[in-house]
């Protein structure tokens, strides 16, 4: 008897061995640690649920930095839930050829990688056909959704496989219509780093889980995977955090402050939305009265203050400029000079030239300047 309905995860852009560039060498490899870690969870959630069909819509590796140790502790990861069988769709981080891990490890039995050509893998006692293709190269540039033909009615239809719902992309483009069009029962896609919910294109449900774990400020907030039950009538999805630490990244204007103090009074409120498992980086906007330079010590030590914090001041110096271009001094000379430079300056140079003001008039005034403050 062909089974209603079918338990599966879904996961992507794993990207292990990826090196994370923020931060200190032992704060990276920490966070390649994490990562491991955090797919390792994933399994071991899968094995709680009595997952049926695991599915990894490409880029599980980073392939040009992946060391065998973090291979092995995958194949043992699989191996660890023999009753679950496990479909990769290589991306473009990992394509399958003849230097990847897919080509030159021998994967455990409950595992299918699917290469080049499109495939079909029968679970006749789960009453499932998973679909897939892989990368085989950077780039590919047909449809990974389009192509495999009519599809068996009577089974629950799945596929696997990493592409891109930009127009005009290479790396597998994708669009609504090859999904509506497609017959799927349920499309896990990959490579957007951000999830997307649960979507519905014609009779066929889709979705991109986002990466499990963000690797700096572009790939902010918590990140996951989804699982749930498909079925011929109707598919439910639900997404889990697996991620341990997260990146955020706001803007925060301080136009009228006059001093560092105001500006911190400022900001502070800002920072209780983030606990001690975030990066947090803030964008500085506005014009200020006075030369002040903030940097992330400011704000003091706490286990309830993100764990790393980082300024980028964009913030336009509008002192008294009455005072300064009267005031005999050397503080009164510099901003007359860069005043003058300022006003034939093209947008480009103002942004330097603005910098440079803020800077030189805190250093003038026998301020702290922060040798790690972004500008």
């Amino acid at each position: 008897m062909i089974q209603k309905s079918v338990k599966v995860f879904h996961m992507a852009d794993v990207h292990l061995d990826s090196p994370f560039s923020i931060g200190s060498p032992s704060e990276s490899e920490q966070r390649r640690i994490q990562l491991r870690g955090a797919f390792s969870s994933a399994v071991f959630f899968a094995k709680c649920e009595k997952i049926d069909i695991f599915l990894i819509s490409g880029d599980l590796f980073d392939a040009r930095f992946v060391t065998k140790d973090t291979v092995e502790a995958v194949m043992r990861d699989f191996a660890s839930l023999p009753t679950c069988k496990f479909f990769i769709s290589p991306g473009n981080h990992d394509p399958y050829n003849e230097t990847s891990v897919y080509k030159n490890y021998t994967f455990p039995d409950n595992v299918h990688v699917f290469s080049g050509s499109r495939e079909c893998v029968r679970l006749e006692e789960l009453g499932v056909c998973v679909y897939g293709v892989g990368f085989t190269a950077n780039e590919y540039i047909s449809s990974p959704v389009a192509g495999y033909g009519k599809l068996d009615r009577d089974m629950i239809n799945i596929l696997v496989c990493h592409g891109d719902m930009t127009p005009s992309s290479k790396y597998g483009p994708v669009t609504v219509n090859d999904i509506a069009s497609s017959s799927f029962d349920y499309v896990a896609l990959g490579h957007i780093h951000q999830k997307t919910e649960l979507l519905k294109a014609g009779d066929t449900y889709y979705a991109y889980p986002g990466c499990l774990q963000g690797r700096g400020f572009d790939e902010t907030g918590h990140k996951g995977a989804y699982y749930g039950i498909v079925s011929k009538e109707k598919t439910e999805m639900y997404w889990k955090q697996f991620s341990i630490k997260r990146y955020e990244w706001i803007e925060c204007d301080v136009s009228g402050v006059s001093n560092k103090a105001e500006a911190i009074d400022l900001i502070r409120p800002r920072l209780s939305e983030f606990s001690a498992d975030t990066a947090l980086r803030i964008t500085l906007t506005g014009t200020v009265k006075g030369a002040f330079i903030l940097s992330a010590s400011d704000f003091g030590e706490s286990n309830a203050l993100p764990y790393r914090i980082e300024i980028i001041d964009k913030t336009v110096p509008e002192p008294d400029v009455s005072a300064l271009e009267k005031e005999n001094t050397l503080k009164g000379l510099f901003y007359r000079i860069a005043s003058e430079r300022l006003a034939n300056a093209s947008e480009e140079e103002k942004k330097t030239i603005n910098s440079a003001i803020k800077y030189g008039l805190a250093a003038l005034e026998g301020r702290d300047i922060p040798m790690d403050t972004n500008s």
